[in-house]
């Protein structure tokens, strides 16, 4: 599944037509985490753990560095390596009764999936460390007051609200949106003068496109935009 992952978000960092990814749940969860019986009977554990999260990590960095935005919608669960795939969103709608967890400190073993990346810039360090060495498992409720997730939803319109906000940003101006992603993840490491300079080689880099040249006319005109992705 990690290398499938990895080739599918390879496919969509080729493909300049993508505007938006939608990854949801293809059962009860989104994702349980790693498979531990197969990790049980792993005669060469470290091996098998090093090709999977080599996949998987690289999956993480192509859908990060997508201009497309990222929608996930969780039903279920998201726990261990597999909530990486909710940090890594720019949009996530979770049911009202999924259950958010690492799960790490159970099985004697550290952290993947970018969880210690992703976690203490979207809920702070705090309550990360509290979820790594008590093994806190968050309801959707504390995952929305936490700003883990943007909404919870009845489990059974997960998939149909997710479905909503992806539309939307199908229809933004998809180049723009990248810059926005790349702005906001540098954002933590970057200092103010380095970010400035950045913000204005963006901006400056989107103002170039079709979709600006739209927005902007259409905005002049008071009506809606017809934003294309091109750049």
């Amino acid at each position: 599944m990690a290398r499938d992952l990895s080739e599918l978000a390879t496919r969509l960092a080729e493909d300049p037509s993508v505007r938006v990814v939608l990854l949801l749940g293809n059962g009860p969860m989104l994702t349980a985490g790693g498979d531990v019986p197969m990790l049980a009977g792993a005669q060469q554990l470290p091996d098998v753990l090093r090709r999977m999260i080599d996949d998987y990590h690289l999956a993480l960095e192509r859908l990060t560095e997508l201009d497309a935005p990222l929608v996930v919608g969780v039903r279920g669960a998201a726990a261990g390596g597999g909530l990486g795939l909710v940090g890594a969103a720019d949009y996530v709608v979770a049911a009202d009764d999924a259950v958010f967890t690492v799960g790490y400190a159970a099985l004697g073993l550290t952290a993947d999936g970018g969880n210690t990346w992703f976690l203490p810039r979207l809920i702070g360090m705090r309550r990360t460390q509290e979820m790594f060495l008590l093994n806190r498992r968050l309801t959707a409720a504390e995952a929305l007051d936490w700003g883990l997730v943007n909404r919870t939803v009845p489990s059974a319109d997960v998939d149909a609200e997710a479905r909503v906000v992806a539309e939307r940003l199908a229809n933004g101006p998809t180049r723009a949106f990248g810059g926005m992603r790349t702005l906001l993840r540098q954002s933590f490491e970057s200092g103010l003068r380095d970010q400035l300079a950045d913000e204005k080689h963006l901006i400056v880099t989107a103002s170039t496109t079709p979709d600006a040249r739209e927005g902007i006319a259409a905005f002049a005109a008071k009506r809606r935009p017809s934003f294309r992705g091109e750049k």
